[in-house]
Formats: C-alpha cells, structure tokens, sequence
C-alpha cells in the first residue's frame, strides 16, 4: 500500500494501480483518512517550494510516517543537502531559520505529523495480529514409594512427596505463577509481589508471596492441610465470601476437602461460613524436625495420629497395601 501511496503522489499511477488503490480505499475507511490528510498537505505546499522537491518531501515524509509506526528510527535527507536531520518524534528538534532551507524542514516536519497522526490507526489496523498459541502444559508426579524434586519456570522449587502430582503451564506462560496440586507438596518460592505464586490445591487456593511451605492436599483425604513455615501465604476459598485466611510463619492450618465436599453435597456448595483449625507448628523434641515437613529430610515422624492415617501415609510412603 505505501509503493501505491508513493506512487499516486508522483502521479505514476498505472490504470490497473489506480483501480487497485481505489478498491483499497472502499474497504478501508482509515486509509481514507491517510489520503485526504496527504492531499491537505500537498495543497498547503510553500509557494516558493519547486514541484520537484514537493514530491520528493512528500515521498520522504511516507517513508518516515511508515518508519516512524514500525518504530525506527525517524530520520530524513534536506531536499538541498545531502545530510540526515532528525525529525519530530525523535530526541532532536527541526532548526529554526530563516530562508528556503528552513521553510522546507518545517514543513517536511509538519507533513510527516501529520501523515503519522491520519495513519497510525491505518498501521494498526491492517496489521496482522500474531495468533496466540494456547499453553503447553506440563505434569510431573511421584509414583508411590518415590519422591520428586522439581525446579519451576520462575526460579522457584518444590519437593513432591509420593503418591502426589503438580500442572503448570510450560514456562508459566503470561506471566502467571500457578499451578495444580493433587498430593503434597513442599514449596521454596521465589519472592516477587508483583506476581503472586498460586496453587490450586483440592478446594482452596493457596496465594504465596515469596517463602516456604508445605500443602497436603490428596484427593482421597478428607482434610488439606496447609503449613507455612516462613514469609507470607493466605488461603483464598473460590465461591465463598469470607475472607482469606492469612497464615503466619511456623502455623498450619487445616480445613475439610472442599472437592469431597463438593461431591457429597451433590455439587451444591454449602452457605456456611468454612471451618478450619490454625495451630503453631514446632520442631519435634525427640528427632529435631517440624513434623509436616520431616518427609522432605526422609523422615516420617507421627505425634498423636490415628492408625488409619499412619497407614495410608506407609502406603504411599513405601508403595504397599495394608489390611485392617
């Protein structure tokens, strides 16, 4: 469209080009506008201005119009000097003077403002948008009797105990910082409060500001547990309109599986406000490690649980099937 453009302005238009142009014209309304802003412009030449180097600064204020919407650099030759002036929309300013010269650099200068103010919206609108591919996802999961260690896209790191799995888009596309988790997970979060590091665990959202923490979420558990061990974590429940449970450093907190909740409530959540339980967290006496996290050391360490848990905990644990 500019060689068109470029060519109408010098009067070379072919029959064919014409009618190319004029077809280019009843589809695009912008494009209109570009070219009654170049006719206004070649009608306000300076008299003393030669047909000449009137088409030449008209051709060269198109050539800068296009450069100037693809983002180059706006530069321009004098029509009686072989030098590169800047023009405006650049660091520079047009010199004032007096004479033929002068007179030619301003209104060079007004004719590519003008060209680029008619024909922004023309560049944008004709140019093509680059499609968006939808996001890879990837998956990784610890059979049981195994354990994962996985480092993520933002420099963040996380431990999957077994019998437990994570989906997160490939690279954490657009910028977000989230991901699934079906199992437990001890998280080493990079700290970045403009992108919040969320994990979607059974019911809740877990939104992180950069720590450490544990999230034991398995799907066949009747609870999830989340247990911050530093920094700054909020529990955020999807559908309900109580606030979010912020967490402080060495707390767990545990509330029932929304998902199996869910599912006994034949898929009708109910009106009442959550119920969770928060208790500190300390370092066991007897094997110096807090116990929600001792299976990231390869310890299992049960205080007071019941033996159903314990078993399914060994189950998972050593990847075998107990009978009670």
């Amino acid at each position: 469209m500019t060689i068109l453009l470029s060519r109408r302005i010098a009067g070379e238009l072919s029959p064919a080009e014409a009618e190319e142009l004029r077809l280019a014209l009843d589809r695009n309304p912008e494009l209109q506008t570009l070219l009654a802003a170049i006719d206004g412009v070649q009608s306000a030449t300076p008299a003393d201005i030669s047909q000449k180097d009137d088409r030449q600064m008209l051709e060269a204020a198109l050539r800068q119009f296009r450069q100037r919407t693809t983002g180059l650099r706006v530069v321009t030759r004098t029509a009686d000097r072989n030098e590169i002036v800047e023009l405006p929309g650049t660091a520079n300013t047009i010199p004032s003077g007096r004479g033929r010269r002068a007179k030619i650099l301003r209104w060079s200068a007004a004719a590519i403002v003008m060209l680029a103010t008619a024909g922004i919206y023309l560049y944008k609108g004709t140019e093509k948008p680059t499609p968006r591919t939808a996001p890879t996802y990837r998956e990784v999961a610890a059979k049981y009797g195994t354990r994962s260690y996985v480092d993520l896209p933002d420099g963040s790191r996380l431990w999957l105990n077994a019998g437990s799995k994570v989906r997160y888009s490939e690279g954490f596309a657009d910028g977000k910082r989230e991901l699934t988790l079906a199992g437990e997970a001890f998280f080493d979060v990079k700290h970045d409060p403009e992108h919040p590091f969320l994990i979607h665990a059974g019911g809740v959202d877990v939104k992180v500001l950069g720590t450490s923490l544990n999230v034991r979420a398995y799907p066949g558990d009747s609870v999830i547990e989340t247990t911050l061990i530093q920094g700054r974590a909020e529990i955020e429940l999807p559908g309900k309109e109580a606030s979010p449970i912020a967490l402080r450093p060495n707390e767990k907190v545990t509330m029932r599986n929304e998902t199996l909740a869910v599912q006994k409530d034949n898929d009708q959540r109910t009106a009442s406000q959550p119920t969770y339980q928060r208790r500190a967290v300390t370092s066991d006496p007897t094997y110096k490690t807090i116990i929600e996290t001792s299976w990231v050391e390869d310890k299992l360490v049960f205080r007071k649980e019941p033996f159903r848990k314990v078993a399914a905990q060994l189950e998972r644990w050593y990847n075998i099937r107990f009978q009670l």
